[in-house]
């Protein structure tokens, strides 16, 4: 297991914490309500309402982000070139965080300039692309011990690694296309109960897959 670059995951958590200073400044200029209602439909709001939203969007950057921290990182594959690998972990990472970042900052600025029609479905549309662009990463990704379903099954047999991710890409992809499309009848409670279900599913199923498929390997 290669050692942690504390320099880029500080980066990453500047990146992560970003938005919620942005909230944190602009906070007092938030209006006392605000319609978020589409096409101008009359759905009234308060700053506690938003807050509510701004902290689902928070703890689903931090899945994300935990995600690729924090599951483990085994020495189950031996790769060529651990520096390429090491960095296209690191890529991969930077390029979830800013644009999460970025796209929080947005929904933010729209709420504070006004801009507030629709905000729950923009936000649900951001999860879900998010979401999607990682299960097409996973499609093509090859086996290595920092990016992917990176189980002990995985690790062992290359071609469980390829039928997992195969899967996976399904999976993830799928997922956030019913993100994109939900975000235009789901409510905001409801949104935050199916991403606790999808988080627990995307990280879930995978693994079982895996293993599922090593056993039958084994006969």
């Amino acid at each position: 297991m290669t050692k942690t670059d504390y320099r880029k995951e500080l980066l990453l958590l500047a990146l992560f914490f970003v938005p919620l200073a942005y909230l944190g400044i602009i906070w007092h200029t938030l209006p006392a309500t605000f319609n978020t209602g589409p096409n101008n439909e009359q759905q009234i709001q308060t700053p506690a309402d938003f807050l509510l939203l701004m902290i689902f969007i928070f703890f689903t950057n931090a899945l994300i982000y935990a995600l690729f921290r924090y599951v483990p990182r085994t020495d189950g594959v031996a790769v060529s070139n651990v520096n390429t690998m090491e960095h296209e972990y690191y890529r991969v990472r930077f390029i979830i965080q800013i644009f999460l970042s970025a796209f929080t900052c947005l929904i933010i600025f729209m709420v504070q300039h006004g801009y507030t029609q629709a905000m729950e479905r923009w936000a649900f549309i951001g999860i879900g692309l998010v979401i999607g662009g990682i299960g097409l990463y996973l499609k093509n990704l090859k086996p290595n011990n920092w990016v992917g379903i990176r189980t002990p099954y995985t690790l062992e047999s290359p071609a469980i690694w390829k039928e997992t991710h195969r899967m996976a890409s399904i999976l993830w992809t799928c997922t956030g296309i019913v993100f994109i499309a939900g975000a235009f009848f789901m409510s905001l409670i409801t949104g935050i109960f199916v991403i606790f279900v999808a988080t627990f599913i995307l990280a879930a199923l995978p693994y079982i897959y895996s293993f599922r498929l090593y056993n039958e390997d084994k006969g």
